[in-house]
């Protein structure tokens, strides 16, 4: 464990990686690199893997991101909130320097909100004409399933857009990304939640 000014930085080497197999399994992992906004906090009050499930705690907020970039791949995933429902999200394309909000595209995964793409400090896309919450809205009405039922998510990142299904529902496409590769990474935002069958093709 390494700390750097306000920021913990924490990278967890757990085995290699294969592609098409869940990310958070104890065989088929990378390493993963977490931010937590409170240095104070446990890791493990934030994040914890265990038995191919990632659990996010409510500490803090923060993320925990792939130490690899991708491109051009097709991300699948599952998750539930635990308790109450509140906010979170899938980051894309993640640039450095890290930061607990860093620039990304952000999947939404906030309560019926499911689905909405946020271009995160200086990201653009061509539908993102929102220029207060910097938010293109999902096309359908909310579809996620309730409080401790599973939800899926798939997300297809190809040259500059990115389409996403929440639950098999196409809910967004955005088109003209100002940036199409980079890191991976799911967000702590103060609310119990899990992830699950995590995988990238």
């Amino acid at each position: 464990m390494r700390r750097s000014f306000l920021f913990l930085l924490v990278i967890i080497h757990i085995s290699s990686f294969a592609q098409k197999s869940n990310m958070f399994s104890a065989k088929n992992a990378p390493k993963w690199v977490i931010f937590l906004a409170d240095k104070t906090k446990p890791v493990t009050s934030v994040f914890e893997i265990n038995n191919g499930i990632l659990k996010v705690g409510k500490a803090c907020a923060g993320y925990i991101r792939t130490s690899k970039v991708y491109k051009n791949y097709q991300l699948q995933l599952e998750w539930r909130w635990t308790s109450k429902a509140g906010n979170s999200g899938v980051l894309l394309h993640i640039q450095q320097p890290d930061s607990v909000w860093p620039r990304c595209f952000q999947v939404q995964q906030k309560a019926d909100a499911a689905g909405d793409i946020i271009c995160m400090n200086g990201l653009w896309a061509s539908e993102c004409t929102d220029k207060v919450k910097f938010t293109i809205p999902k096309m359908q009405t909310s579809n996620e399933k309730p409080i401790g039922e599973w939800n899926s998510m798939k997300v297809i990142c190809k040259y500059k857009t990115l389409t996403v299904y929440v639950n098999d529902v196409l809910q967004n496409k955005a088109t003209g990304l100002t940036q199409s590769k980079g890191y991976i990474g799911f967000q702590a935002e103060g609310r119990e939640m899990e992830f699950r069958n995590v995988m990238v093709k």
